[in-house]
């Protein structure tokens, strides 16, 4: 194992930790996944027309895409999983047919002038595989197609999130991976999804977003939010199943019946077979609220109400989303509230200052009075007439970036 590797396993271990994993942790694994790079995918070239060849992808390939699953996995407080070469195989047979076919689904035909064999082997991997189909090609196509599958977007998807779910199932141990281009330049990855041979753990329920700190870039307005719980824990089909979705910054505050389907949103409880367990989903309608996007800084809180557990308990799960952007957000600027300001000795007033954009690493700001004579100031940004004259009050970022404002002390 060479020492990249071990040092992402190492830096995986720690973003597993979830809630307890810091900003820092998520963004050094994430780094090491981008550090590792590919310049070509593959070591062999897949044939599309028949006869079909399947080619091969190369290392750095398929250790980017399983690497990226782990970090997700990992978000999520799972377990990691290791590449199969025979999932592997399958699934390279598998994404070779569908670009023969040139589009994407589960079942598919023998075309014409495909060996049975080769066929065989391919529709193995597109029954049992996450499968996805991009309009462009890129070296890292798969690592892409990992996190559409995490995002599960599109509104097809929204009642069953199968491609997150099977992603995030507790009980997988291993994976493989398939990718090759059509003829019209599409390209066509598969990852296998349906190995179910873990023990899958002692877990509760699967979040995502999950709790703790989570990568802002990974979410967005249209996409929903999912808990797949387990059914040795819950009796998920006699609970009564409401979310309370909040973020108290913005103000925004959503609630969802779950089990009735209406809400705030879309909202629904799927018992479809999709990794281990059934799933609450649900998405926030954000139209007419202050809400752009989920940026870093935000912290959501979700609560799960009337579920019960097989002894039929009443039961809440409730945890903490804190969302943080996986690269350094420098402070660009502070905005103060007020840039003049008239006092008379003894006289004291409250400036407020904050940096922009409200999504910067360091929000902290750091006061200062040029002339302590005539004006001091406090950490809150208090100021306190002193003497008669002028001074400039300044607040400044941790990354020097400040604005002032000019107070005159006139005589009382």
């Amino acid at each position: 194992m060479n020492r990249t590797i071990c040092l992402l396993l190492t830096l995986l271990m720690a973003v597993t930790a979830g809630a307890e994993g810091t900003r820092d942790d998520m963004r050094a694994a994430w780094r090491a996944i981008r550090s590792i790079g590919t310049d070509a995918p593959f070591t062999a070239e897949p044939r599309a027309v028949p006869p079909l060849e399947a080619g091969a992808l190369s290392d750095a390939a398929l250790d980017g895409a399983v690497d990226t699953v782990n970090f997700l996995r990992g978000l999520a407080g799972l377990s990691p999983v290791s590449l199969s070469p025979i999932y592997t195989l399958e699934c390279q047979h598998g994404a070779t047919l569908l670009a023969c076919l040139d589009y994407a689904a589960h079942d598919v035909p023998q075309p014409e002038g495909v060996d049975a064999e080769f066929y065989r082997t391919a529709v193995q991997a597109t029954r049992g595989s996450n499968v996805a189909k991009f309009n462009w090609t890129r070296p890292t196509m798969l690592e892409e197609a990992v996190l559409y599958f995490a995002r599960d977007d599109g509104d097809l998807n929204l009642t069953e999130l199968g491609h997150r779910r099977w992603l995030l199932d507790p009980a997988m141990r291993e994976t493989g991976f398939g990718m090759a281009v059509s003829g019209s330049g599409s390209s066509y990855a598969l990852m296998y999804a349906v190995d179910h041979a873990g023990d899958g753990g002692a877990w509760d329920h699967v979040a995502w977003p999950s709790a703790g700190v989570f990568p802002a870039e990974l979410m967005h307005g249209h996409l929903p939010w999912s808990v797949s719980l387990n059914e040795d824990v819950y009796d998920v089909a006699g609970s009564s199943i409401t979310v309370t979705l909040s973020e108290e910054s913005l103000g925004l505050i959503f609630s969802f019946d779950c089990t009735a389907g209406k809400g705030d949103g879309e909202c629904a409880v799927s018992f479809d077979r999709c990794g281990s367990g059934p799933a609450v989903i649900f998405r926030p309608g954000f139209t007419g609220t202050a809400f752009s996007d989920y940026l870093q800084n935000q912290v959501w809180t979700v609560r799960l109400e009337g579920l019960k557990d097989l002894e039929g308990r009443e039961a809440t799960i409730e945890y903490a989303v804190q969302m943080a952007s996986l690269y350094v957000q420098e402070a660009a600027s502070v905005d103060m509230s007020v840039n003049e300001l008239s006092l008379v000795p003894g006289e004291r007033a409250a400036l407020s200052a904050q940096v922009v954009p409200d999504y910067a690493d360091d929000l902290a700001l750091t006061w200062h009075s040029s002339d302590e004579a005539v004006v001091r100031v406090y950490a809150d940004g208090t100021v306190e007439a002193v003497a008669p004259g002028t001074a400039s009050v300044t607040a400044e970022s941790a990354n020097g970036r400040s604005d002032a404002c000019l107070v005159t002390v006139r005589e009382g």
